[in-house]
């Protein structure tokens, strides 16, 4: 008897649904697409425990006609395509007809519609599961509304794989926020468990939509555009005063489809790395008009990741045309006593900067030296730091110490790391925070993912000494933080973009905030270095940074001997 079976209708439904609607974003994705398709001018999206509960995308475009309703959540039925020509010359942002058809199938859906110069007499479809459980006449506006409820009812193993509300919300902005952008003349409205979380009103122009919604002012907005072989390349890059410590301010564009790829975000972040510290990032759009026959975008369910027919030559132009941007309309950072991020924030009005050691500070007497042991004739490494004394050091990153018959040279800024983190930790732990407060609020615009991470966590910031208030829609107010944090806002940045901090232990805020306090390639005197081997010999890991990396390195005599064929 053979073994071969064939999957009931049912199955294959569930099966070919998991390929589209992975979680409540991807709902969201092709719902809001819809909207964008049928020419609505103002999207309202409405979420209840981060999608889990309800999902309803409320427009006012063209609507559907009543007799195509019963079609809808039907496989493969789209009013976007007919022929197998059309699927290479796709201007609409869906395409497929899977969309209705996928979410229908696993969950408890309700849409009514309505179309422009019928009256008021609209209609309503009912599907659960797949099946059609009526449909009605209803009077409503023009435009369409689709409420979905009760997601992946029906199959329980995709269910389980679902993260917490707030993962979930987040990836709902994540999804809805290139929209907003790239539609700038549309209102988007995200509302979730009842609470407005933004209402973008139709923008004059991209710039000023751009700067809205990553929470950034328009004047330190450079842009560019370029037009060759067809193709249409403008770019919006953040200038030197919007360095962020994640890449979350990042997006692609190709005919107004947000997309990722790879080889575009690589050549834009390479554009900033003679300007931009290490590990910090920019703020960038890239848009990309170009005939819909040289673009494939019909290579994965999701359209996330489409295919350019020139991309070896879009990416030099792309290159090239950073390069100028950056050089030609580049600006100098900009200095404000204000305090904001892209203000500079070391500059606080009413309170001195701390100072990072001081000048008479020698610890090294105050404590005894357990490895300061000898075993077998030798010295471990921390006895001889402990008796080495500075000589000089190089690029402002390494210092030299001269240990005898070793050369140790310690990487300055994952050593000074080590000890702010090893100091925050005994702090967090003894529940005595020493915090620097300040006269005048720093205040620290924020973007959309890090507010609701924010509002979520606010009360572990504040135990952990970073002492914040909601400023407005778009920033909120640091008062006071953990002394010895040589950047708090860079700290606080770094900590909203590890997520959900109410499930983080210590170590790893600890690790998050210490990133941004570090010194790095700074001057420093000979004090100063001094006192950084002295406080790195106080640490329970000395020889560590909190990310793993080496502290300290030692050279022997023989090692240079060899160098020079001695």
């Amino acid at each position: 008897m053979g073994k071969v079976n064939f999957l009931s209708e049912a199955i294959v439904n569930r099966i070919a649904a998991g390929e589209v609607v992975e979680c409540p974003s991807a709902v969201v994705k092709e719902l809001i697409e819809n909207s964008l398709d049928a020419g609505a001018c103002n999207v309202i999206i409405e979420i209840k425990a981060g999608g889990k509960k309800l999902i309803s995308v409320k427009d006012d475009g063209i609507g559907i006609e009543p007799d195509d309703i019963g079609k809808l959540f039907k496989r493969h039925t789209t009013s976007k395509i007919e022929n197998l020509d059309d699927l290479y010359n796709i201007k609409s942002l869906g395409f497929r007809g899977e969309a209705l058809y996928s979410i229908g199938a696993v969950s408890d859906v309700v849409l009514q519609s309505r179309t422009k110069g019928s009256g008021n007499e609209g209609r309503e479809i009912h599907i659960r599961g797949g099946r059609n459980l009526g449909e009605k006449g209803v009077t409503r506006t023009e435009g369409t509304t689709v409420e979905v409820r009760e997601l992946f009812f029906n199959t329980p193993a995709r269910k389980k794989f679902l993260k917490s509300d707030t993962a979930e919300f987040r990836k709902i902005i994540n999804v809805i926020i290139p929209y907003a952008i790239a539609f700038f003349d549309k209102r988007i409205s995200l509302i979730h468990n009842g609470k407005v979380i933004f209402n973008f009103t139709p923008a004059t122009d991209l710039i000023s939509r751009f700067c809205e919604v990553i929470g950034v002012k328009e004047k330190h907005i450079i842009s560019g555009e370029r037009k060759v072989k067809g193709i249409i390349l403008k770019i919006l890059l953040g200038d030197i005063n919007l360095q962020f410590p994640v890449k979350n301010r990042q997006y692609i564009f190709v005919n107004n489809r947000p997309v990722y790829n790879r080889n575009i975000s690589y050549v834009v972040n390479s554009a900033y790395e003679e300007i931009f510290p290490k590990d910090l990032y920019p703020a960038f759009a890239v848009f990309i008009q170009l005939s819909p026959e040289d673009v494939d975008v019909n290579i994965h369910p999701s359209k996330r990741e489409v295919k350019l027919k020139e991309e070896t030559h879009i990416l030099s132009v792309l290159a090239e045309l950073c390069k100028e941007i950056l050089t030609g309309q580049a600006r100098a950072k900009y200095v404000s006593d204000k305090g904001s991020y892209s203000e500079c924030a070391e500059h606080i009005k009413g309170s001195k900067e701390i100072p990072m050691i001081s000048e008479s500070e020698n610890r090294d007497e105050l404590f005894g030296m357990d490895g300061g042991i000898v075993k077998e004739g030798k010295e471990d490494l921390r006895t001889k730091l402990k008796r080495a004394f500075y000589t000089g050091c190089y690029k402002n990153k390494y210092l030299f110490f001269d240990a005898g018959n070793v050369l140790l040279v310690i990487d300055q800024h994952a050593a000074h790391e080590r000890i702010r983190f090893e100091i925050l930790k005994r702090q967090w732990e003894s529940g005595k925070v020493d915090i620097q407060r300040l006269l005048t609020p720093l205040i620290i615009r924020i973007n959309y993912e890090e507010i609701s991470v924010w509002e979520k966590g606010h009360k572990i910031l504040d135990k952990l000494g970073f002492l914040t208030t909601r400023w407005d829609a778009n920033s909120i107010a640091l008062h006071g933080f953990p002394q010895g944090i040589k950047n708090p806002e860079i700290s606080i940045r770094n900590i909203l973009g590890e997520g959900d901090i109410s499930g983080c232990d210590r170590d790893i805020l600890a690790k998050r905030a210490c990133k941004g306090a570090v010194s790095a390639g700074e001057k420093i005197s000979e004090e100063e270095a001094t006192h950084i081997k002295n406080e790195l010999l106080r640490c329970d890991t000395p020889f560590t940074c909190p990310h793993g990396r080496p502290t300290v390195i030692e050279f022997s005599e023989s090692f240079f001997d060899r160098q020079f064929l001695r």
